[in-house]
């Protein structure tokens, strides 16, 4: 029961160190390497499932923002079919509404107005062309030249465009009849 314990105290060949300071240092970080990767599994493990979840629904949703695109470009189809199947509708339907608009009174104002005394419309033709705009066809008779060319001085100053006279000839009186063609654009 004796047993012998040797002390090594030979202090020259084998120093005594105190090596608690480092072993509690390296205890100490191998804890905050162990706590380092801890929060590092927790933000790989919470952060990688937001992750998926954030690539699969946005991949749900390019789904359907290329479904809505379809739709879109479907109904955008839908309409301009249906454009296309109204609009002799809608084109005559306007043109009615433009004739029952049309005010005839002025248009036959402006030209008593424009014809000099002597001088008086015989034909009239009318015909619409664009939203406010008509030509006519006339033949005008008048006394002389000069009582024709007044005329049509008269028409541009109120605003008829395109006047073009056809043709002329004398009546069995010795009158002038010309064929004029002209448009009248109404103001809305």
């Amino acid at each position: 029961m004796n047993e012998r314990v040797t002390l090594n105290l030979n202090l020259a060949t084998r120093p005594l160190r105190n090596r608690r300071f480092y072993a509690a240092v390296l205890w100490a970080l191998a804890l905050f390497i162990v706590v380092l990767a801890a929060l590092t599994a927790f933000d790989i493990l919470k952060y990688g499932g937001e992750a998926a979840r954030l690539k699969s629904s946005s991949a749900e949703m390019r789904i359907l923002q290329g479904e809505a695109e379809i739709e879109e470009k479907r109904l955008t189809a839908d309409i301009q079919r249906e454009e296309g199947l109204s609009r002799t509708r809608v084109d005559l339907v306007n043109g009615i509404i433009l004739r029952k608009t049309f005010l005839w009174t002025a248009l036959f104002s402006e030209l008593e107005q424009a014809l000099p005394g002597p001088s008086y419309i015989t034909t009239l033709s009318p015909g619409f062309t664009t939203d406010s705009a008509i030509t006519m066809r006339m033949s005008v008779t008048s006394r002389s030249l000069d009582d024709l060319l007044a005329f049509i001085t008269d028409l541009t100053a109120r605003g008829f465009k395109h006047i073009q006279v056809g043709g002329e000839t004398r009546s069995q009186e010795g009158r002038l009849i010309a064929e004029i063609t002209l448009s009248y654009e109404r103001v809305l």
